[in-house]
């Protein structure tokens, strides 16, 4: 099967406090399903908000049931795959999954998942594990190969939005971070077609746009009309026109790949 690309991104940019470890380290340990031994628990305030880190559909949903939680698997579940079924992810310790999540359900990179779960007293975290597969799903677990390189690209971009393009070589040997497409060298992809693209890119450059959410709120506005005062162009709040060519420029300048304009 041929190599693809697919851009990911932090689940848990907002709220982040630090990598708890990663695959094969401590409960993460083998012999054990993909998505345990592969796991990644990502440290992040009690109720922070969880986003899709990839484009995916769910296959899996398993409501949180505060009566069966224990300390090892306690929260919701989700388990979803790639738009080309060739590689999936899991997501667990789960809280407040939107109601319109289920079996079948698309979501993009950036959708909000559900928020941390906090259980007695583990350190609040999300559980996250990433697989290829092999040729494609419907697939054996043999052809499941987990991922044992994203940990560190996790722990390392947590407090960015931004996405990265994450090369699957379909032959066993780990997924390439920056390879293939999109950010070739390993820098981000700032995507400006979208209102979270350009609170994205607005964040590169120092300026407060908030969580990027693709929610138009006050916190977006005023950092648009600080990026236009800056610019010299009329402060309206509305990253369109001339706004928009000048921030592409202006991340251009910084060394950041963009798209969309």
């Amino acid at each position: 099967m041929p190599a693809f690309d697919i851009e990911v991104s932090s689940p848990v940019s907002a709220g982040f406090t630090g990598g708890l470890g990663g695959p094969h380290i401590g409960t993460h340990s083998p012999p054990a399903k993909w998505y345990i031994e592969y796991g990644m628990d990502l440290g992040a305030t009690e109720n922070s908000q969880v986003r899709a880190a990839f484009d995916a559909h769910v296959t899996v949903f398993h409501p949180h049931e505060p009566a069966t939680d224990t300390p090892k698997i306690y929260g919701a579940q989700l388990f979803m795959r790639s738009p080309n079924d060739m590689m999936g992810g899991f997501y667990t310790h789960l809280r407040d999954v939107p109601p319109g999540i289920g079996v079948n359900t698309t979501v993009s990179r950036g959708d909000v998942l559900g928020s941390v779960l906090g259980f007695g007293g583990t350190t609040p975290h999300l559980h996250m594990a990433m697989a290829e597969i092999l040729g494609g799903a419907p697939a054996p677990d043999e052809q499941y190969r987990g991922v044992d390189n994203m940990y560190d690209f996790f722990v390392g971009t947590a407090a960015s939005d931004a996405a990265t393009s994450v090369q699957f070589l379909q032959d066993g040997t780990p997924p390439v971070v920056g390879g293939g497409g999109g950010g070739g060298d390993g820098q981000t992809v700032v995507h400006l077609g979208t209102l979270r693209g350009i609170q994205q890119g607005l964040a590169l450059l120092g300026y407060e746009p908030g969580v990027a959410d693709g929610i138009d709120g006050p916190n977006t506005q005023a950092a648009v009309s600080a990026f236009q005062s800056d610019q010299g162009l009329p402060q309206n709040g509305q990253c369109t026109g001339d706004t928009l060519i000048a921030l592409a420029a202006r991340l251009a300048e910084a060394g950041h790949q963009t798209d969309g304009v």
